[in-house]
């Protein structure tokens, strides 16, 4: 059988050794932990600026929104940012039971930010109910 080698081995110890960025290999993992709640008269296509990340930031598949009790069955929720609204949580009801969500892992891993950027969270087909919490932990990684 042959032995392949991913790229990140390549770059650990082939020609290109040592260039490796520090957000793939080594860097530190951060938090952003934070919450809301849905305001009276607020309303299907409202966007919500839940953080801002760092240049150089990644974020990662261990991301998560936590939603309380109570909310509409039908509202919707998808999360990204400005060039990709949905790059970490597309459009998808959590229910009406209090539930926890992690962000979408097939799309998290590869886009490194190359300016600050600010995460979004835009509500669908419904209303969020008022003063109903939704917490988030966005997890990134720099150098």
């Amino acid at each position: 059988m042959a032995t392949k080698n991913t790229s990140l081995y390549e770059k650990q110890t082939g020609l290109a050794a040592g260039k490796v960025n520090p957000n793939a290999l080594g860097g530190r993992v951060r938090l952003i932990h934070g919450e809301f709640a849905g305001a009276s008269g607020a309303a299907a296509g409202d966007v919500h600026n839940l953080c801002v990340v760092p240049a150089g930031a990644r974020v990662l598949p261990i991301s998560q929104l936590h939603f309380q009790a109570g909310q509409g069955a039908t509202m919707t929720v998808k999360v990204g940012d400005k060039d990709d609204d949905d790059r970490y949580y597309a459009a998808t009801a959590p229910g009406a039971n209090a539930t926890s969500v992690t962000l979408a892992a097939n799309a998290l891993g590869d886009k490194v930010y190359s300016e600050e950027t600010t995460i979004i969270l835009t509500v669908g087909t419904a209303a969020l109910t008022a003063n109903k919490k939704i917490v988030f932990d966005i997890y990134y990684v720099t150098d």
